[in-house]
């Protein structure tokens, strides 16, 4: 028997209003079905993080996307979650083209001042 997959799961700071916008645009109009998005500051992204091995402490630098057993994060993380938002936004996989250390140095760019 096939265990149940389960929605894919966005977690974000939400004391970054950058982060918090971004979760409102996903959010806005048509979002994602199934689609959650839970703060890293919720008492729901605790069991998330253990079960999937990922420090508490990662939640502070970088969004995190978990989709069934995959984990995404930084820039692959934003990319798959515009991707779920259908439509238009699906063209964003051609940024998978960019390698992931350019993607995520640009990331973390943004990420440094965010704040």
């Amino acid at each position: 028997m096939e265990k149940p997959r389960q929605n894919p799961v966005l977690i974000y700071d939400s004391e970054c209003r950058l982060c918090n916008s971004a979760v409102k645009f996903l959010k806005s109009e048509k979002a994602p079905e199934g689609f959650s998005f839970v703060s890293s500051s919720d008492s729901a992204a605790t069991p998330l993080l253990d079960r999937h091995r990922i420090k508490k402490s990662t939640t502070d630098k970088t969004v995190i996307l978990i989709d069934g057993n995959r984990i995404f994060t930084k820039s692959a993380a934003i990319i798959k979650a515009l991707q779920r938002k259908g439509h238009i936004w699906r063209l964003a996989g051609v940024f998978f083209i960019i390698p992931s250390f350019l993607r995520d140095f640009v990331y973390d760019w943004i990420a440094g001042r965010r704040k």
